[in-house]
């Protein structure tokens, strides 16, 4: 929400908002500046960009409101644009993204005058990133196939067009099915899929995989497994860099664990760290142990032709959804161990919600102790799972690499949880 104030009266929120302006068109200047020393004329560079910027900022707060002054301050940067353009273009010079980039610079200084920091800082960065990547992306563009084209579409209609018509309710016995959920599990195991494939495409190495991976466990570690397996089949050479992949996105999850279980019940972190810390000390190990003996696959990714198979991620929702029927019905059915069951059944596909849940539950309807260990069974059930998923889609390097680093995590984590309990008793 835009927050405009009076520049006079808070002097000190105005420079601030001012020097935010400036730095961001300043930043796209630099690059700006750059790109015209490597070769080309630009109508601006290190000094007009944040002039454009401060113009838009400046406009925001004297006038106090997106109205005429901001927009006559826009239309006399379109006006210098379009003059620029005409005299490029008539020398045969065909372009406009310096012109472009001055006239969202333009926007960013408004919007940091209105008060949207956050918002114009996102935005300048990605400005930047995306002028400075110029080769990069269009390098990749060229390198894209058909069907690679029509893959990011068929990406495109599944999360942007299909996923909001769903209804986001509970549906099946008990209620335990939401279309809107199930139907976001495919996004997601389709989206870092076609990640992983963009990283293999840019990096041309195990960095844009292992970028990818560590991404994947902030969303998702089981669905960054199952879409590593699945590409593993389509590029052999790079199964061993997609199974540390893999292994990455499970440290994450182990880390993300631990945030969450902090955040919604502290009282569970004296039992549930020493599991955590074993399972990822064992976990960072063996990643590193594999990442070093991972071939370089080359410079380029033959072989990859499918950024993602659609009917492997269905596959996967399919099974998300039966275990979450069989996490209801140990939770209605089996009493005392209720909750052990469910823990165990909830880590087949994902430790998020039952983390939430037993640690604000600690020290009220269960023990710190009992949450604790709960919570920990689910991290090691869902360690087995992606083993089982990585054994069940992965090519046969993926599967050896993927199960030595979750087995060692898995080691770990028993050990110091069986460490723990005997400790207690």
């Amino acid at each position: 929400m835009l927050d405009f104030i009076d520049p006079v009266a808070r002097a000190d929120v105005a420079l601030l908002r001012l020097l935010v302006a400036g730095l961001i068109g300043g930043l796209i200047g630099v690059e700006r500046e750059r790109a015209e020393a490597l070769g080309g004329d630009q109508f601006a560079g290190v000094r007009t960009f944040p002039m454009f910027s401060l113009l838009g900022a400046a406009l925001a707060l004297i006038s106090g409101q997106i109205g005429l002054a901001v927009v006559a301050g826009f239309a006399g940067v379109v006006t210098l644009v379009a003059v620029s353009y005409v005299r490029t273009s008539g020398r045969g010079e065909i372009g406009t993204t310096t012109e472009t980039a001055a006239l969202a610079t333009y926007w960013i200084g408004v919007m940091a005058g209105a008060g949207a920091l956050l918002v114009s800082g996102a935005v300048g960065i990605t400005v930047v990133v995306l002028l400075a990547s110029r080769q990069r992306l269009e390098a990749f563009t060229r390198a894209l196939s058909t069907e690679e084209v029509e893959a990011a579409l068929v990406l495109a209609v599944i999360a942007a067009v299909v996923l909001p018509i769903l209804p986001d309710a509970q549906y099946g016995p008990w209620g335990v099915w939401n279309p809107r959920q199930l139907w976001g599990l495919v996004v997601v195991v389709c989206g870092l899929s076609f990640i992983a494939f963009v990283g293999m495409r840019v990096w041309h190495g195990a960095r844009g995989l292992y970028a990818s991976g560590l991404l994947g466990g902030l969303v998702s570690s089981t669905a960054a497994t199952v879409s590593f397996a699945v590409r593993s089949r389509e590029h052999p050479p790079r199964a061993q860099q997609l199974a540390v992949a893999a292994g990455l996105a499970s440290l994450v999850m182990v880390v993300r664990v631990g945030v969450l279980a902090a955040v919604a019940g502290a009282r569970v972190l004296p039992d549930l760290l020493p599991v955590l810390a074993a399972t990822l000390a064992a976990g960072t190990v063996a990643v590193g142990l594999q990442a070093r003996r991972a071939p370089e696959a080359g410079e380029s990714a033959p072989g990859v032709a499918n950024p993602f198979r659609l009917e492997e991620a269905l596959r996967f929702a399919v099974v998300f959804a039966l275990v979450q029927l069989a996490v209801a019905a140990a939770s209605r059915y089996l009493g005392a161990w209720g909750v052990v069951a469910a823990a165990v059944l909830a880590g087949l596909t994902d430790v998020d919600a039952i983390t939430l849940t037993l640690a604000a539950a600690a020290g009220t309807t269960l023990s710190p102790q009992a949450a604790a260990t709960a919570i920990a069974l689910a991290v090691l059930s869902n360690t087995v799972a992606k083993a089982g998923y990585a054994a069940w889609f992965g090519q046969r390097t993926f599967r050896r690499t993927a199960l030595l680093i979750l087995g060692a995590a898995l080691v770990g984590g028993i050990v110091a949880l069986l460490m723990g309990r005997m400790s207690m008793s």
